[in-house]
């Protein structure tokens, strides 16, 4: 595949600093238009290796009919106060508060399904503490 330059660094795409590689599947010139979309979509593949880095529980299957064993310690950012909480627990909360956010490892966890993604994640590699952290989204988003 000719590789253009980055027109951002002049260099190579691959060798690009401020993109790394990123645009090299993008197109500036009308003979390739297009090419990065079909069945070879690269950038599609590169957002999907991303996306299992960064959330290596996603649809894993680890996923057990038991409740996991393991403690679900809440901390409540606002207040400072902690608890430690059911798993059942859990599901009484109210997920669609946009107000409200949750995190584990500084992820926002979305809803009960991937916050049982997670557990279930951690309880199988051992771990005998989850904590999520419960804030109000002005805290979270504006730096709290």
């Amino acid at each position: 595949m000719k590789t253009d330059p980055c027109p951002f660094s002049k260099s190579r795409c691959t060798e690009c600093a401020i993109y790394r590689g990123r645009h090299q599947y993008m197109t500036f010139s009308g003979e390739h238009q297009g090419c990065a979309n079909g069945p070879d979509d690269h950038i599609a593949v590169y957002f999907q290796a991303v996306e299992e880095c960064l959330d290596p529980w996603a649809d894993s299957g680890v996923r057990t009919i038991n409740e996991p064993r393991i403690r679900l310690r809440v901390v409540d950012v606002e207040s400072g106060e902690t608890k430690i909480c059911e798993f059942n627990e859990t599901k009484t909360w109210d997920w669609d508060n946009p107000e409200m956010m949750r995190l584990v490892d500084g992820r926002q966890v979305k809803s009960f399904d991937n916050l049982t993604d997670i557990v279930c994640y951690k309880a199988e590699k051992g771990y005998e503490e989850v904590k999520i952290y419960e804030a109000p989204r002005f805290m979270i988003l504006a730096g709290g």
